[in-house]
């Protein structure tokens, strides 16, 4: 392995390691941060009950607060399923972009080839040169 193929390894270690600290420490932080927004939700449900059970019954404010709490979970469910089918949505559509182009490619190639054999024969081999060429050039430095 040659000195530059070192470097690009220790690079990309380098590179792996900080991005994978700092996952962990953005991880540990989004924990606490989550603990806190819990206790505040908690707080707030709390604060919500007793201020509905001095105008309610307790009982009332109770289920109050738990339709309120279902209908909020069931518009999060609805967001997320939306969010979901746009997301299959555009892959679909890039998948069909993709096998168009493909589709296109083989269709242009087939044609060349049925029309100009000479010509198509020709670039088969200039581009199996083309590749041959930078493959032995990345070769060379690997000595």
């Amino acid at each position: 392995m040659g000195p530059l193929a070192t470097m690009l390894s220790a690079l990309v270690v380098t590179d792996v390691g900080v991005t994978v600290s700092r996952y962990k420490r953005n991880g540990a932080l989004w924990l606490v941060a989550s603990l806190f927004f819990l206790t505040a939700y908690i707080f707030a449900l709390v604060a919500g009950a007793i201020y509905l059970s001095a105008v309610y019954t307790p009982v009332q404010a109770m289920i109050i607060l738990a339709v309120v709490s279902l209908v909020i979970g069931v518009v999060v469910i609805g967001i997320m399923y939306a969010l979901n089918a746009r997301d299959q949505r555009i892959a679909a559509e890039k998948r069909r972009r993709s096998q168009a182009q493909t589709t296109f490619a083989i269709a242009t190639a087939l044609t060349l080839f049925r029309r100009q054999p000479l010509l198509a024969a020709g670039l088969a081999v200039g581009v199996g040169t083309v590749l041959g060429l930078m493959r032995k050039s990345g070769d060379s430095n690997r000595s």
